[in-house]
Parts: C-alpha cells; structure tokens; sequence
C-alpha cells in the first residue's frame, strides 16, 4: 500500500512542496498533477522538503529534477531539501546532484540569503 501524501505551502521565498511515504512509479502522476500549476505560476520558486520520504525510484527522481531544473519563461526554479544520506548518495552516483540547488534541512534553505531574489534567474 503506498502512502504518498503532499503538502504545499507558502514559505518564502519558496513554496514549500512536502513528500512523505513513498514516491515511485505509482505516486509519480500525484505529483506531476500537483506540481505542474506551481510551475505555471510567475517567479514560483519550488522547494521539495524530502526528510519524510522513505523511498524514491528513478521516475520519482526524474520529477524532482525537472521541477528543479525548469526554467520557466517567468523566471521559476527549485530546490530539494531534507535528502536523507541514502537519497543524497543515489543523486550523486547518478551524477544529479550538481544539477540540483541541495540543503540540508529546510531551516537552511529559508536561511539562505542566496535564495532570496528578486525577478528572473540569469
């Protein structure tokens, strides 16, 4: 049984997207529908809180690094924060990880000043 649930909040300068259970092959449309307004919307900056998230599979990871890697034409990105040792080390020896903005918690993506912007990324 997969208990996938997402919660979205505002948490500037991010909204603030929070993953529990499990994401895979199965969840992965839940989060596509959920996600694709967001990047719609002018400026959205995305950051997905993963500390809740016990399983991610290829197709889940797919969906985080293009939400994340997105450049819409309004100046939108993302980030991933909350990645537990094992999420981090299969991003890395998938080579992802440098294309993805990382933070250890999500406390530290808000303290970020580098994440407060204003207007289109360059």
């Amino acid at each position: 049984m997969h208990d996938f649930q997402i919660s979205v909040a505002q948490s500037p300068p991010f909204t603030l997207v929070i993953l529990s259970g499990e994401l895979d092959a199965i969840t992965v449309p839940v989060l596509r529908e959920r996600v694709a307004p967001l990047l719609d919307r002018p400026g959205t900056r995305i950051l997905f809180d993963l500390e809740k998230l016990r399983f991610i599979d290829s197709a889940g990871m797919r969906v985080l690094i293009d939400a994340c890697i997105r450049t819409p034409p309004n100046g939108g990105d993302g980030a991933v924060c909350g990645m537990s040792p094992h999420m981090r080390h299969l991003f890395s020896i998938l080579g992802l990880t440098p294309r993805l903005t990382m933070y250890p918690t999500r406390a530290d993506a808000l303290r970020d000043p580098a994440a407060v912007r204003t207007g289109p990324r360059p």
